[in-house]
């Protein structure tokens, strides 16, 4: 079972060194009360009696101060192993996560959801990271400074340090309610902002639509009623939370008053002569009772930071231990096509997203052969996008067999085949760098020769030379600088220089006028030997097709060229009719 602590393996020495070094500024803190008690009972009376040696004096404050510089080296080294430490671990499990992420077939995709991911790299890495730094530094100190003040307490006046025993039980009972209280109230803040969350990215998402239909006021009044909510949810948890220091400073100085008001008692209390405590005594006690409850305030907050890394830990585990439904199945060697043997061929082929009998896509059985130009047409829901899915195997076949090359496609190196397969989808995908940068997805070996023959192929060569930077033109963030019929030629001359067997154009030329759709398709129809396989709602981009495959309901209709299929396809024959006759 794969955990996300685990990424801490590579930093065993920093995560056993840092407490440490927290350990020993913690003994220098605790060791300060007692120099500091020394000092009052002893070093001032002896300056009072001798007042021209002021050693007495000078030599603890030397002592306080030089624990004071080594419990400050202490704590940089600890922070600096700490720092390095969670940083290293979130970039490990950054790369752990994303690498899992690009594992997944779309049903894990689909299934987690891109916001659900995004959150999970952005967020609850963040938080698991706090969780290992803070263990680093604090969680040991809190514990050692709560229970070594208590000892040295009992050491001074035993009497005195009942009340510690006493303060620190209701001092935990406290913050219990108030985190108790608080992680409830937490988890409706988290519902709230969910909830915000998703209002905005619909919003933003579909401004165009809202605006279209003037229903700016609407979006603004439902975004004010969810921002309403939230503050009044914040405000409760901000209230708990901010019980915690007042409350501390409270009990502390009630303790202070008690432990002033009994060792009064004894100040002046003599028996054989000693005094029972003395004025260094009360000095000690009053510090070692902030220590105490100054690391139980840490304590609490460090609780709070843990809870909600807990959670982000769950999470991220439940992402890791996630079983990806497409599995690599690498092979020794690459495998030539044989013109004899179809390049793609679909036995029986059905599909379902549940595995049960309700299949989005079944019975289907065609061949694609090297070379041949093959289009597919049919309704919205018709089965198009799945068919494409189970040819670059994003998900397996339910029932059939899908052949490549020959050979079962499960059994089919998945980096050969993506390598040999080029698919261009109808909502064109730029990253963000230079128009070269994405060209050179498709083959980062690619020459400027092949570059430009592919920029022309997909009629995209004139408007990019005519930027002054031509291909080192910057492309902005999900192209938004281009147009849709410009990042859809873009997309092709990228699959191009793939020189991939096979390309499918999944809709990819819908942006682009009919007369450079016409053109784009007979300067790919020229490549010897590439495959092409064409999905499109338009008669006019499927003619120059071998044969054009029909679906309806999942199922093929119909398979043959245009003048066959308006015979013996009634489906084929609606879909001609409206598009052709109907002008």
């Amino acid at each position: 079972m794969e955990k996300a602590l685990t990424s801490c393996k590579n930093y065993k020495k920093e995560i056993i060194s840092a407490p440490i070094f927290k350990v020993i500024e913690a003994i220098f803190e605790l060791l300060t009360p007692f120099v500091m008690r020394y000092l009052v009972d002893e070093g001032i009376n002896k300056v009072i009696i001798d007042s021209n040696d002021y050693w007495p004096i000078v030599i603890p404050c030397i002592i306080i101060f030089a624990f004071a510089i080594f419990g400050f080296g202490s704590t940089m080294v600890c922070q600096y192993l700490a720092s390095f430490a969670s940083e290293g671990f979130g970039k490990d499990l950054r790369t752990r996560i994303f690498k899992k992420i690009e594992s997944f077939g779309l049903k894990e995709v689909e299934m987690l959801g891109h916001g659900n991911l995004v959150n999970i790299l952005t967020n609850d890495v963040p938080k698991v990271q706090i969780v290992v730094s803070l263990t680093m530094r604090l969680l040991i100190r809190a514990p050692i400074l709560v229970i070594g003040s208590l000892i040295c307490a009992f050491f001074i006046n035993w009497k005195i340090a009942l009340i510690f025993l006493a303060i620190i039980p209701l001092v935990v009972f406290i913050y219990f309610l108030i985190l108790k209280f608080s992680n409830r109230q937490f988890y409706k803040v988290q519902k709230q902002t969910d909830k915000i969350s998703s209002k905005s990215n619909d919003s933003i998402n579909g401004i165009r639509v809202i605006k279209a239909f003037n229903k700016e006021e609407e979006e603004i009044n439902e975004y004010k009623i969810l921002t309403s909510s939230y503050y009044k949810e914040v405000k409760k948890n901000a209230f708990l939370n901010g019980l915690i220091n007042p409350l501390s400073l409270l009990i502390i100085n009630i303790a202070i008053i008690l432990v002033i008001y009994f060792s009064s008692n004894y100040v002046f209390s003599v028996t054989n002569n000693n005094f029972l405590i003395t004025n260094g005594d009360v000095v000690a006690l009053i510090s070692y009772l902030n220590q105490i409850l100054l690391a139980l305030i840490v304590l609490c907050n460090l609780i709070v930071s843990f809870s909600k890394g807990f959670a982000s830990n769950k999470r991220i585990n439940e992402l890791l231990n996630i079983e990806a439904s497409i599995k690599n199945n690498i092979v020794d060697e690459k495998v030539d096509n044989n013109k004899n043997i179809p390049l793609i061929e679909f036995n029986d082929v059905a599909f379902s997203y549940e595995n049960n009998e309700k299949y989005i896509v079944s019975d289907l059985n065609f061949k694609i052969n090297k070379g041949e130009s093959i289009g597919i047409i049919g309704g919205t829901g018709s089965g198009k996008t799945t068919i494409i899915k189970l040819m670059e195997r994003f998900v397996d076949v339910s029932k059939g067999i899908v052949l490549y090359k020959g050979q079962n496609i499960k059994n089919y190196d998945l980096n050969l085949l993506h390598q040999e397969i080029s698919l261009v989808n109808q909502k064109s995908v730029l990253f963000k760098g230079t128009i070269k940068d994405n060209l050179l997805m498709g083959n980062s070996n690619a020459d400027i020769n092949e570059i430009n023959n592919a920029l022309k192929d997909s009629d995209a060569y004139d408007f990019v030379y005519k930027y002054e930077d031509n291909i080192e033109h910057k492309v902005e963030e999900g192209g938004k600088n281009f147009s849709g019929g410009q990042k859809q030629r873009l997309s092709i001359a990228r699959s191009l220089i793939k020189k991939s067997e096979l390309l499918i154009l999944d809709d990819s030329t819908s942006a682009l006028d009919y007369l450079t759709d016409k053109k784009v398709r007979k300067n790919i129809k020229k490549i010897e030997k590439l495959a092409t396989l064409i999905v499109s709602q338009r008669i006019s981009t499927l003619r120059s097709c071998d044969k054009i495959i029909v679906l309806y309901h999942g199922t093929i209709v119909g398979i043959g060229k245009i003048d066959e299929l308006l015979e013996t396809c009634s489906v084929f024959k609606e879909i001609y009719e409206s598009q052709v006759r109907s002008k």
